[in-house]
C-alpha cells in the first residue's frame, strides 16, 4: 500500500478521532439548534463535489442555501455558523473526544524536522490534513494535536469547494511537491474521501469503523460492460483498521530493506 507513496492526505472527522455519537453530543450541547444542525447537514450534502473556485463564492452560495432552508438571511446563518455552531463543535471535541491511538505521538513528531532524533524518518511521506469543515487548526487543538509548521492544513476556506471535488486534492499534492499517483488519501468515507481520491488519481485507504466495513473499494459500484474501459483512472483502494496503517508501513520498510 505504501509502495511509491510520497504524500499522505488525512481526513479529520472520523479519521483522526472516533466520530461515534458526535451529532448526538453536538445537538445535546444546544437542543434548540437541532433543526438548524439538521438543515446544515442536508445543505452540505447538496454541495458535495461543488467547486466555486474561491472561498467567497463558496460561502456566499452555501449560506444563501442554508438561509433559505432555515428561513433566515444568509448573513444571520453565517453569523450562527461561525460564532455559535463552530465554537460549539470545538467545545464538544475538547470535552468528549480524544485522538486515535498513536495519532498524538505522530503529530508530535511532525513538529520536528525529518531525520532528526525526535522527528519522523527522512523517507516518511509528507503529510497534510484536509477537512470539509472550517476552523481546522482550532479543532485539532481541541483534540490536543499540533503538528507544527511541517503539517499544512486545508479546509473549505482554502479552496472554495467541497469533497469529492478533485481540484483540492490535486492542489494539496502540488503543495507537497508530489505527483497525484504518489499520494495516499486516508479517510473514513467512501463517498467523499474515496471518491475525491479516485477523481484525482490517488490511492485511498478507507478506515474501517463500527458503522461499516470496506474491502477493495470501487466508488462507482458497478461492473463495466464487456470491452468498456473503467470510468476514470484505475487506482488501488484499501481498507482496514487504524492499526493496519502502522503494520503496512513496517512491512513496506522491511520489503524495501531486503
Amino acid at each position: 500500500m505504501f509502495h511509491n507513496i510520497r504524500g499522505i492526505i488525512f481526513d479529520f472527522d472520523g479519521t483522526l478521532f472516533d466520530y461515534a455519537l458526535f451529532p448526538f453530543w453536538l445537538i445535546s450541547a444546544c437542543p434548540p439548534d437541532m433543526l438548524r444542525i439538521q438543515k446544515e447537514r442536508l445543505v452540505r450534502k447538496r454541495f458535495a463535489g461543488c467547486d466555486y473556485a474561491t472561498a467567497g463564492a463558496y460561502y456566499a452560495a452555501f449560506f444563501t442555501a442554508l438561509g433559505e432552508a432555515c428561513r433566515r438571511s444568509a448573513d444571520s446563518m453565517r453569523h450562527w455558523y461561525f460564532h455559535r455552531y463552530m465554537p460549539r463543535m470545538i467545545q464538544v471535541l475538547r470535552k468528549r473526544y480524544s485522538p486515535r491511538p498513536g495519532v498524538k505521538e505522530f503529530f508530535k513528531r511532525l513538529e520536528f524536522p525529518r531525520g532528526s532524533p525526535w522527528g519522523l524518518p527522512a523517507d516518511f511521506p509528507k503529510a497534510a490534513v484536509y477537512s470539509d469543515y472550517p476552523c481546522l487548526r482550532e479543532r485539532l487543538e481541541a483534540l490536543g494535536l499540533e503538528g507544527g509548521p511541517h503539517l499544512p492544513l486545508y479546509g473549505p476556506e482554502s479552496f472554495g469547494s467541497q469533497k469529492p471535488a478533485a481540484r483540492p486534492f490535486l492542489r494539496i499534492a502540488e503543495d507537497l511537491s508530489v505527483r497525484p499517483e504518489e499520494v495516499l488519501v486516508i479517510g473514513d468515507r467512501e463517498e467523499t474521501d474515496g471518491q475525491g481520491a479516485f477523481n484525482a488519481g490517488m490511492r485511498f485507504f478507507c478506515l474501517a469503523t463500527g458503522r461499516r466495513r470496506y474491502f477493495r473499494l470501487d466508488p462507482y459500484r458497478r461492473h463495466p460492460a464487456k470491452d468498456e474501459r473503467p470510468p476514470g483512472p484505475s487506482i488501488p483502494m484499501y481498507s482496514g483498521a487504524w492499526e493496519d496503517l502502522r503494520k503496512q508501513w513496517i512491512e513496506n520498510k522491511r520489503t524495501m530493506n531486503r
